[in-house]
């Protein structure tokens, strides 16, 4: 019984906790290179909303996240980067698990190529 008493506590923590969402990837150049992109701009996008933006590492991984349900399928992130043209990749194209009846996305990962201008 002493055992079952923390893990019913811990059970019962689990069940109030907020969903999260999270969308994450890599930058990568778009030459044949492949090699990572750090200090790109990501910009969330989602309408009638504020925008959220990281910046990609110097291996060019970033994550956007946050409390609740997640952003609408019909976000998108935009990139950008100095001397690359703008890439645009839309969250139903990237969400891992898309609730089609909320319309929302908690999990969405992105390989996003940047090519120069």
């Amino acid at each position: 019984m002493g055992r079952f008493l923390p893990l019913l506590a811990l059970c019962a923590a689990a069940a109030a906790c907020e969903p999260a969402w999270s969308v994450q990837g890599h930058v990568r150049a778009d030459d044949g290179s492949r090699s990572p992109v750090a200090g790109a701009l990501l910009t969330l996008r989602c309408p009638g909303q504020r925008d959220a933006t990281a910046r990609s590492d110097r291996d060019g991984l970033f994550e956007l996240g946050g409390a609740g349900l997640g952003p609408s399928l019909e976000c998108a992130v935009i990139a950008t980067a100095p001397g690359r043209a703008v890439a645009e990749i839309g969250l139903r194209d990237a969400c891992e698990d898309p609730s089609d009846a909320a319309g929302k996305c908690s999990v969405a990962v992105l390989e996003v190529p940047l090519s120069r201008r």
